[in-house]
């Protein structure tokens, strides 16, 4: 799962590689579409995810009968709202940029990548959503043969359809957008070869829609509360990058430019929690609790390590690592004091992003929720008012520190509470 996910964050590092070298300023303007892109690749995957963990959860408590309506019924939420934010957003592509409030020319970079980019959601609910059946059997490493395979026909479509290299057009940073479609596209084919030839996982089994309709409920009861606090946090990204855009084209490259750096610890919170997830979720559903407990504990140790030393290093060689970008004087004397908030912010994100799914998996998402919204939106207008201030991107990154580190805090005293524990997303007959 971890070689999975660091292939996606693979493909994000290698996109923006590319745009650099068209100009940092498109580079700037794609990476602050960060937060519309987050409506597909953070917010989907929480349904994804949700339908996982119900699955996990029967399969736990000896439910088989509900396994494969779990999944259908998983693939076909994911897929409704990714051809649905798909449409959306390329009808929206053309202003996108302009209500951040880039300008003229910099929302043409951005229109020209998202005009494109948006159609790739509809293989991302799908490779999603096949993904979890294979992870819900613990067939993790064919996820992860699918991702390489993506990465290893990514990386030159990248180059050949921004160049126009032999027999390709020459479509610049909209081909760059395309070729993450494309193989997007072919690794979700990948998985559905595998689930149906090779796992022979079928839906073609009677009343399978009724009883789809009767798992929908527990997927929801996750999937909602899982997918409330990843729409807010968009939502308050959608603030955070207009006030940067505010700051600047060297504040909009520095800041797309250090947060590309941590594909690596991301891939290790997201990998770690997503298999945490489902482990808690079969001991939960065997009414394990102490088994929850220590595997929670025991994962966040590992991620929250991990993150650091990953910053660690870079925070030692900050030239370095940033010439893979810009050689920009003004881009890397704003980006480097960025490297060292991140060194503290990333292991606390990781902790944050451990805390919010764990409560949510247990049946405790309501209280995440909640402390989640209210900081999160009680960030936004101290954002304002620190650039109002006169402050910069140092001061915009040191109040998404104190955010972050304030949500931890909480979701951590509320796990060491213990008051999640005896609640389940299906009941004792496992419905």
């Amino acid at each position: 799962m971890f070689i999975e996910q660091l292939t996606g964050g693979i493909t994000a590092f290698t996109d923006t590689l590319f745009i650099s070298m068209v100009s940092d300023e498109a580079a700037g303007s794609v990476g602050m579409l960060g937060p519309v892109l987050m409506l597909g690749y953070f917010i989907m995957p929480q349904f994804t995810s949700a339908g996982t963990s119900v699955a996990a959860q029967y399969m736990g408590a000896k439910r088989d009968d509900r396994v494969v309506p779990a999944w259908f019924a998983n693939i076909a939420i994911s897929t409704l709202m990714g051809t649905v934010l798909a449409l959306a957003l390329h009808a929206f592509s053309g202003r996108a940029g302009l209500v951040l409030g880039m300008t003229e020319s910099q929302n043409a970079w951005a229109a020209s990548y998202l005009s494109v980019m948006a159609f790739n959601f509809i293989f991302v609910g799908l490779r999603t959503s096949y993904g979890s059946i294979l992870a819900s059997k613990t067939l993790t490493h064919w996820n992860m043969a699918a991702s390489i395979v993506t990465d290893i026909i990514n990386i030159p479509l990248n180059w050949m359809l921004l160049t126009g290299f032999w027999i390709f057009p020459e479509l610049g940073v909209a081909g760059i957008a395309l070729a993450t479609v494309i193989s997007y596209f072919i690794g979700f084919s990948i998985l559905f070869v595998l689930v149906h030839w090779k796992l022979k996982v079928s839906f073609f089994v009677g009343h399978l829609f009724r009883q789809a309709k009767d798992v929908v409920v527990p997927i929801f009861r996750i999937g909602i509360p899982a997918a409330l606090e990843p729409f807010s946090y968009t939502i308050q990204s959608f603030f955070v990058s207009a006030v940067i855009i505010k700051l600047g084209s060297a504040a909009m490259s520095a800041n797309t430019y250090v947060n590309r750096f941590n594909f690596l610890d991301m891939a290790a919170s997201w990998s770690l929690t997503m298999g945490g997830q489902i482990l808690m979720s079969h001991f939960l559903g065997a009414n394990r609790t102490d088994d929850v407990r220590k595997a929670y504990w025991k994962i966040a140790g590992i991620i929250s390590a991990f993150a650091f030393a990953v910053y660690l290093a870079i925070a030692v060689f900050p030239r370095f690592f940033l010439s893979m970008f810009t050689v920009n004087p003004a881009i890397v004397s704003v980006s480097i004091p960025l490297i060292f908030i991140a060194l503290a912010m990333e292991p606390i994100r990781s902790i944050n992003i451990l805390g919010g799914v764990a409560l949510k998996t247990v049946g405790d998402g309501r209280f995440s929720v909640v402390m989640g919204l209210i900081f999160m939106w009680g960030l936004v207008p101290v954002l304002f008012a620190t650039v109002a201030l006169g402050g910069g991107i140092v001061a915009v990154w040191m109040c998404l520190l104190a955010d972050e580190t304030i949500r931890a805090l909480i979701n951590l005293w509320r796990w060491k509470s213990g008051r999640w524990e005896g609640r389940r997303v299906i009941d004792e007959k496992g419905v």
